[in-house]
């Protein structure tokens, strides 16, 4: 079925060690069904050790789709549970989708009508 704009894609690069967390917040808030890959990025400056070896987390990328206020709600409650506002600790976004198909995830829509 084809969603309008009113359904989000919620993105999170999180942490490895905060990956399960992340899950149970968006759990919490009624979004199931992540797609999680695991992810290594380059900072600006790299964080730096001793004896010259440069060290970066690993993390993940999570994508949930869901309803945008959904979506928006559970943006706001990855920000403040998994303190993203501080630095490294990894970011959460929501981009609006325009087209989807192959999941319904509003079930009382009604479908298109063919052209």
């Amino acid at each position: 079925m084809e969603q309008s704009a009113t359904t989000s894609l919620l993105i999170a690069i999180v942490t490895d060690d905060v990956s399960d967390k992340a899950l149970d917040i968006a759990d919490r808030s009624g979004i199931s069904g992540a797609t999680m890959v695991p992810a290594s990025g380059i900072g600006s400056p790299p964080i730096k050790t001793f004896f010259g070896l440069t060290f970066q987390s690993a993390m993940t990328l999570m994508f949930w789709i869901a309803d945008t206020e959904v979506a928006n709600r559970t943006a706001l409650q990855l920000r403040d549970e998994l303190n993203l506002d501080s630095p490294r600790q990894g970011l959460a976004l929501t981009l609006p989708v325009d087209r989807l198909y192959g999941l319904n995830i509003n079930q009382t829509q009604t479908p298109p009508t063919p052209p």
